[in-house]
């Protein structure tokens, strides 16, 4: 597994590694969302704040939902977070942002988002002058930050195979589960599909292929978990549930939630729930490996097996899901992630009476997913 030993800190680890790392000059680019979550800047004021030395340029991408559409419902919050980024960067006499926009749905109202994400970079030469790359994913959806990992990957992975230096991949993100349930879709694609660079192999030579379910389960999703499981006929079905989790018994009222659309199903068993640790993508990779492993040697007789992968909760899990889904397709699994897209997002109207509670929660994780850590000396 190439990711067995791993590197992750959270909180107060955090910050310890980047100030320590960040001792030594640092060509750093910064990809970050720019959008309306409260947390859109958290992360780059913790890294920027350490200082260091070294080049600073960030990259934030600007979401809309049509070329025609600039302004959407939450404007207001967008501006309000471009104003602290600015600030941010003024502070530290750092090159003003480039910003990259992303379109989400074509003339014809087709979904181009992740296509556009895939394109954000084009080449190695976009990385030329860096030493690191952190993609911040605190407001980035996952129809973007999932086609864009995927090529930063692959491109991290072509340069230090080279021998010729070495270029690290970050992950960064504040993840709070409690924001996230006041967090709420506002409008969904009608269909569920495959996103850009892991969508699973379709075809003659795979529909006999059984299909196996994957959802990992989070607030808010029971009508994409709905549209996902009408698009599919699986055998099994193994929904990933948070445990350990900040909130106990966040596991079980995700259950009682999910309750009608999943008993109801034939094919799903409670011996089929998987249980992965909040607070560590890493378990959930490992768990998903051994599944799909597992899975694949059940059905090797019959032409094997399509796992389709559904990431429904938090951006840390899909992390997770993301790395599993991406190892098994490099060893020749037929495995994808499906989701269904949202057309928008708002805030509950309740948030700034339990804003300061809520930010209480904000956690920092920093997920290194390719470079010294992982090369030999």
């Amino acid at each position: 597994m190439r990711w067995e030993n791993y590197f992750l800190r959270t909180d107060d680890a955090f910050l310890e590694f980047w100030k320590g790392y960040l001792q030594k000059e640092r060509d750093i680019l910064y990809i970050m969302g720019l959008g309306f979550d409260p947390r859109t800047t958290i992360m780059a004021e913790s890294i920027y704040g350490i200082k260091g030395t070294g080049r600073r340029d960030t990259m934030a991408i600007r979401y809309y939902t049509t070329e025609k559409d600039k302004v959407t419902q939450n404007h207001a919050l967008v501006e309000e977070n471009i104003q602290r980024l600015n600030s941010l960067i003024a502070t530290n006499s750092y090159s003003p942002y480039i910003q990259k926009d992303v379109v989400f749905r074509s003339p014809d109202d087709n979904s181009i988002t992740a296509v556009n994400s895939g394109a954000i970079i084009s080449s190695l030469n976009d990385l030329e002058n860096y030493s690191d790359i952190i993609v911040d994913i605190s407001a980035m959806p996952r129809s973007v930050f999932i086609p864009l990992l995927t090529k930063l990957l692959m491109l991290t992975d072509t340069h230090n195979q080279k021998g010729d230096g070495i270029k690290n991949l970050h992950v960064v993100v504040a993840e709070n589960p409690s924001l996230d349930g006041k967090i709420h879709d506002n409008g969904i694609d009608e269909e569920a599909t495959f996103i850009h660079g892991v969508r699973a192999k379709e075809g003659a030579k795979y529909e006999d292929q059984k299909e196996v379910w994957i959802p990992i389960l989070g607030e808010n999703q029971e009508e994409q978990f709905d549209k996902i499981r009408k698009k599919l006929s699986p055998v099994e079905t193994c929904p990933i549930l948070p445990f350990p989790s900040e909130n106990l018994r966040r596991g079980d009222n995700l259950i009682n939630r999910y309750s009608e659309l999943l008993f109801n199903d034939a094919d799903f068993e409670t011996k089929n729930i998987v249980y992965a640790d909040e607070g560590n993508p890493f378990h959930v990779y490992r768990l998903l490996t051994r599944t799909i492993d597992r899975y694949n040697r059940s059905f090797e007789l019959l032409n094997g097996c399509k796992i389709i992968v559904s990431a429904l909760s938090s951006k840390l899990l899909t992390i997770g899901a993301f790395l599993a889904v991406i190892e098994e397709r490099q060893a020749g699994r037929n495995v994808g992630i499906m989701h269904v897209e949202s057309l928008n997002h708002e805030l509950d109207h309740d948030y700034k009476e339990v804003k300061i509670e809520v930010e209480k929660n904000n956690k920092l994780f920093e997920i290194w997913l390719a470079g010294e850590p992982y090369i030999s000396k």
